[in-house]
């Protein structure tokens, strides 16, 4: 009898942890599935200096807020190891429309204007469906 005692609370605790585990599961499944149902971007370019590009990609205030406002769900930062200045983004877009118009309007040109983009190099290719 004390040994079902002790094990009676384990045994809740571990049914406990393995439902949260099923939730999380059910939610990084779904997430999955949003992502796999965006369009992907890859969009290289060179940049005049690969340090202050990079920082404008991080922190709170950073291009990764001016890309979520207007369509992408999530933007990973590339570098050439051998090149440090050639720079590109991995974009998984949720609104290609909104997306397309910042990086088209003035604001979308004054930022990479700001990061040291050369737009002359800048190349777009678009998951093939």
């Amino acid at each position: 009898m004390k040994r079902l005692k002790l094990l009676l609370p384990l045994a809740l605790i571990a049914l406990v942890f393995s439902q949260l585990t099923v939730a999380e599961h059910h939610e990084k499944d779904a997430m999955k599935e949003k992502m796999a149902s965006m369009t992907h971007l890859v969009i290289t370019h060179e940049v005049k200096d690969a340090d202050h590009w990079l920082a404008a990609w991080q922190g709170e205030d950073s291009r990764h807020k001016l890309f979520k406002a207007n369509g992408a769900a999530h933007v990973h930062t590339l570098q050439d190891p051998d090149n440090p200045n050639m720079t590109g983004l991995i974009i998984a877009v949720a609104d290609m429309d909104a997306l397309t118009a910042m990086l088209e309007s003035e604001e979308g040109q004054a930022a990479a204007a700001a990061d040291g983009v050369k737009p002359e190099t800048m190349k777009m290719l678009v998951q093939a469906k």
